[in-house]
């Protein structure tokens, strides 16, 4: 039983197996669902806004891909592009994005049911601020069945305005059964969150010594280097 930080995201190893379905909200060029299929051989469903990433995505006999921005409806809206690609978002956040395209959205709902996909054993988001509407879309029922769930969020930009929204989804969260691991250290910039219907106090309390041993390491490589 680990926690392994896979891009930037913290999971937990012990509810993936060959079975397990995940969905990445976000994939960029696929890199944290190559690395998931490879080493769980799990089914693994991309979300990708950007035209470009989208197509540079390999799909694989575990990997599917879908051009969509992950929102909390349905239909089309502005994306908003930067010179760095992993900046691209719904959210329009400072002057760095300068042009705008139209894009598909989908709810999570709606991606289940039109992709015949069963159920959520894992969910990733890396969305750019997106995050917010996608978990104001998801009802408490569909939130309860997922085993776990990482998160990037960005209250860590602070024109975003998100901390409080941020903190909202938490305790919604939290009163729906979830344990908030929080891996980053000021913000929540990686943000695990876990099932207690499907893992133990004991599994809990092994993710944050995980959680303060990782934060020691980083001290310990900053005052070394």
């Amino acid at each position: 039983m680990a926690f392994p930080c896979i891009r930037g995201h913290h999971i937990h190893d012990g509810l993936l197996n060959s079975d397990s379905i995940i969905i990445d909200l976000g994939g960029h060029k696929g890199e944290f669902s190559s690395i998931i299929s490879e080493r769980y051989h799990c089914m693994c469903h991309v979300i990708e806004a950007m035209p470009e990433l989208y197509a540079s995505i390999k799909q694989t006999r575990n990997i599917r891909t879908y051009h969509y921005a992950a929102s909390d409806s349905d239909g089309m809206m502005s994306f908003h592009l930067s010179e760095n690609p992993e900046s691209n978002s719904l959210i329009r956040k400072t002057e760095e994005h300068a042009q705008t395209i139209e894009v598909p959205t989908i709810s999570m709902s709606s991606l289940l049911k039109k992709h015949d996909i069963s159920r959520i054993d894992a969910l990733k988001m890396d969305i750019e601020g997106a995050e917010i509407a996608v978990f104001r879309g998801m009802s408490d029922e569909l939130l309860r069945s997922i085993k776990q769930i990482t998160v990037e969020f960005h209250d860590f930009i602070p024109e975003m305005h998100m901390e409080q929204d941020v903190l909202d989804v938490i305790s919604r969260l939290e009163s729906l059964g979830f344990a908030c691991i929080v891996f980053s250290r000021h913000t929540h910039f990686d943000v695990l969150f876990l099932n207690t219907a499907f893992v133990s106090n004991l599994t809990i309390l092994h993710a944050r010594i995980v959680k303060y041993i990782h934060g020691l390491q980083r001290i310990m490589k900053r005052f070394l280097n």
